[in-house]
C-alpha cells in the first residue's frame, strides 16, 4: 500500500470511526415547532370527531342515508369543487405576495395548505400567517405579514358582506334575544361602510417615520400595506369572492342531498350567516371550528324546524371534505419544511 493509498484509507476510517455531528439547535427547534404543531392538529382531528359522535349519535346511520347512486353527481361535484376552493385562495396569496416576492403555484399552493395545518394549531388568524410565512424560501419572509393580513383582510371582508345579505335576509325569523340583534345590526354597519373607508389610510403606512426601534421593525413588515395597487387589490378581492361563492355552493349542496323543504335561497342565506359567525367569533376555533358551525347552523335553521342531526351531519360533510383532507396534506408539507437559509 502506498503512502497515498494509506493516507485515504486512514481518512475514511476516521470518518466512520468519527461521531456525527449534533444537529444546529434551529434544526432541533425546528423539529420541536414541526411535532408540537403536528400533535395539536392531531389532538383537534380526534375532538373533532369525538364531539361529533355525541352530536350526531350514529354517524354512519346519517351518512347511510346519503351514500346512494342517486347521489353520487351532487358527491361528486363537491369533491371536485375542493381542489377549486384551495386553488383560488393559493392563487389570491400568490397575487399578493408578488408584491414581495415571485411564487409559482404550486409554491403558493404549498403555502396555503402549510398555513391552514397551522391554523389549527394556533387560534384565530395567527396560525395562518406564521404558516404562509414560513413556508416563503426568501429572505423577506417578515415582510409577507402585511401580505397575509391583506389577504386574510379581504376574505374576512367578503364573508362579511355576504353574511350581511344574509342578516338582513333571515333576521326577522331568527329565535334570538334583542339585545343581541342590536349589536349584530351595529357590528354589520360598522364593518360594512368603514372597511373601504379605511382603505386610503393604509397608505399613510408606507408615509410613516417612527423614531422607536421596535416601532420601526414592524413598520418593515407592514409597509406593504400601503404599496398595493387598487388592481392588485381588485384581483385578490376577485379571487375571494369567487372562493367564498365556491363554499357556499358546496355547503348547499351538502344540505340539499337531505331534501329540507327550504328553497336554494333560503338555504344560501343560512350558510351565509354560519360563515359570518366562524368569521366574527375567530377566538372560538380554539374550542372546535366545526363545533361553530354546527351550533350556529342549528340557530340559523331553527325556523325551517329542520332535524337536527341532518343539519349536523351537513356541516361534518363539508368539514371532511374542505378541511380534513387539506390539513392531513399540510401536516405532510410540515413535515418536508428543511431549516435552509433564505435566497
Amino acid at each position: 500500500m502506498t503512502f497515498s493509498e494509506t493516507s485515504v484509507f486512514s481518512m475514511v476510517q476516521d470518518k466512520e470511526l468519527s461521531p456525527p455531528k449534533p444537529k444546529s439547535n434551529q434544526a432541533n427547534l425546528l423539529w420541536v415547532v414541526k411535532l408540537v404543531v403536528t400533535a395539536l392538529v392531531l389532538s383537534y382531528i380526534y375532538r373533532t370527531f369525538r364531539n361529533e359522535q355525541k352530536g350526531i349519535g350514529d354517524i354512519s346511520t346519517v351518512f347511510g342515508s346519503i351514500w346512494s347512486v342517486q347521489h353520487a353527481p351532487v358527491l361528486v361535484l363537491m369533491l371536485l369543487l375542493v381542489p377549486v376552493n384551495w386553488a383560488l385562495e393559493s392563487l389570491k396569496w400568490q397575487k399578493l405576495i408578488s408584491r414581495i416576492t415571485p411564487l409559482s403555484f404550486l409554491e403558493a399552493l404549498r403555502g396555503t395548505l402549510t398555513g391552514l395545518a397551522v391554523g389549527v394549531a394556533v387560534p384565530a388568524q395567527l396560525g395562518d400567517t406564521l404558516g404562509r410565512v414560513a413556508a416563503l424560501r426568501s429572505d423577506r419572509r417578515l415582510e409577507a405579514i402585511g401580505a397575509a393580513l391583506i389577504s386574510n383582510g379581504i376574505q374576512f371582508y367578503i364573508s362579511v358582506l355576504a353574511g350581511a345579505f344574509g342578516w338582513v335576509y333571515l333576521n326577522g325569523q331568527l329565535a334570538i334575544p334583542q339585545t343581541l340583534r342590536v349589536t349584530v345590526n351595529c357590528v354589520l354597519f360598522s364593518i360594512v361602510f368603514l372597511g373601504p373607508a379605511l382603505l386610503p389610510f393604509r397608505k399613510r403606512i408606507d408615509d410613516w417615520q417612527p423614531s422607536r426601534r421596535i416601532l420601526v421593525k414592524m413598520k418593515e413588515y407592514f409597509n406593504v400595506i400601503g404599496r398595493y395597487t387598487p388592481a392588485e387589490l381588485a384581483a385578490g378581492t376577485g379571487y375571494g369572492i369567487l372562493r367564498y361563492l365556491v363554499f357556499l355552493s358546496q355547503f348547499v349542496l351538502a344540505l340539499s342531498l337531505f331534501y329540507f323543504p327550504v328553497s336554494a335561497g333560503q338555504l344560501a342565506a343560512c350558510v351565509t350567516l354560519i360563515f359570518l359567525a366562524k368569521t366574527l367569533i375567530p377566538a372560538i376555533n380554539v374550542l372546535g371550528d366545526l363545533g361553530l358551525r354546527e351550533f350556529t347552523a342549528l340557530v340559523v335553521f331553527g325556523p325551517f324546524n329542520l332535524p337536527a342531526e341532518q343539519i349536523i351531519a351537513a356541516t361534518f360533510l363539508i368539514w371532511i371534505l374542505n378541511v380534513l383532507g387539506p390539513i392531513l396534506v399540510g401536516i405532510f408539507l410540515v413535515w418536508k419544511y428543511k431549516w435552509k437559509k433564505s435566497r
